[in-house]
């Protein structure tokens, strides 16, 4: 009787082995749906600050900081509605200093696309300004470089005017641009 059973659990095994096959692959597939189609973790320019000293001169002066749409007027109070109704999705910003000395923000402003990045450029006066090549469309005046590039509208201030700190900002500006043309959000 004893031999009679393993022979039974053994002709078994081969069916159970099938059939739990079977329901592992099932939970497997399903499991890899879940995973492709669950909200994937936002893109953009999360990393898109060039790190201190990869811009000559300039040192990162802070972490950044991240702004959604619901809190944007803690820091831009008075604007904020410009920028939710263009369709911002969040904004980073983050300080910098170049040469220890003079201090710069930073902000990118990730919008829902490009229209909306558009937007808030043609929005801005281009009274006094000059055009820059970078990203989609450059300009400076005075201490402050705005641009914009895919979804991202990018504004560089500096506490500072002088023609060193023209081109220091520019550099920056580059560095930026070249770090979101990375990014996935920006593809």
């Amino acid at each position: 009787m004893t031999n009679r059973n393993s022979k039974f659990e053994t002709r078994r095994s081969p069916r159970f082995s099938s059939f739990e096959f079977r329901i592992s692959a099932v939970i497997f597939a399903l499991a890899g749906l879940l995973m492709g189609c669950r909200s994937k973790p936002p893109s953009g320019p999360v990393d898109a600050f060039p790190v201190s000293n990869s811009v000559p001169g300039w040192v990162k002066s802070s972490e950044t900081r991240t702004f959604e749409p619901s809190q944007l007027w803690q820091y831009i109070d008075g604007d904020a509605d410009k920028y939710v109704q263009a369709g911002v999705v969040k904004t980073l910003t983050s300080d910098y200093r170049f040469k220890l000395a003079t201090d710069a923000t930073v902000d990118v402003y990730v919008m829902g696309d490009g229209a909306g990045a558009r937007k808030i450029y043609d929005s801005e006066s281009a009274v006094g300004s000059q055009p820059l090549t970078i990203g989609d469309a450059g300009r400076y005046a005075k201490v402050s470089l705005t641009f914009r590039q895919g979804p991202y509208f990018v504004r560089l201030v500096a506490y500072e005017d002088s023609s060193e700190m023209v081109k220091a900002l520019e550099a920056l500006a580059r560095a930026l641009s070249a770090k979101l043309n990375a990014s996935p959000a920006s593809k």
